[in-house]
């Protein structure tokens, strides 16, 4: 409440995370960007900065699946969710539209600084009754709580989210058309 009408959440997936992680730091090197520059979508706001971001995205070996949540249209009940149930409703929508072998052996790992290790077990035990319903023995192989400044794959997702975000508010966004061959899954929710 209080922020934007909408709700996202990316995954952005690779089976090699070190790559994700060399190639923002040349990045960052070719821009002249201090080594420590974190790309978060809302505050890198230098076109020639984003430009070259979506331009190194697109050239990478990753999947995006997404949500996007119109708090708007969520029934009045959810009025009253903390951040951690809109977590687990959109994560749960995006696990219940992808199939078991898809995410049984992924590491799910969440930015550290709107997460607490008590978010982190509420989403482990809702991941488990989620499964327990779904039928499936696994969904994440893991869940790990990092800092996005010290870890790049979550500043891709960042970024990625609100190139959407975006898109979405304002019905377009001129990095998110980099992104659609990557998409393999964006959900409208509800």
């Amino acid at each position: 409440k209080g922020a934007s009408r909408y709700f996202v959440v990316a995954l952005v997936e690779t089976t090699q995370p070190e790559v994700l992680r060399e190639a923002l730091r040349r990045l960052r090197a070719r821009l002249n960007l201090p080594k420590s520059f974190e790309f978060r979508y809302h505050d890198t706001r230098m076109p020639w900065a984003r430009e070259a971001f979506f331009t190194l995205f697109r050239s990478l070996d990753v999947r995006v699946r997404a949500a996007v949540v119109d708090k708007a249209r969520l029934p009045s009940a959810a009025e009253a969710w903390n951040e951690r149930e809109m977590y687990q409703y959109t994560i749960g929508a995006m696990i219940s539209y992808s199939s078991p072998e898809e995410l049984s052996k992924a590491v799910l790992v969440i930015d550290g600084e709107r997460a607490k290790q008590e978010f982190i077990r509420a989403l482990r035990v809702y991941l488990s009754r989620l499964s327990g319903k779904l039928r499936r023995e696994r969904i994440f192989k893991n869940i790990a709580l990092k800092e996005a400044r010290r870890e790049d794959g979550l500043q891709f997702a960042d970024m990625v989210a609100g190139a959407l975000a975006e898109r979405v508010e304002y019905g377009r966004s001129a990095y998110a058309d980099m992104m659609d061959k990557k998409t393999v899954m964006l959900l409208r929710l509800p």
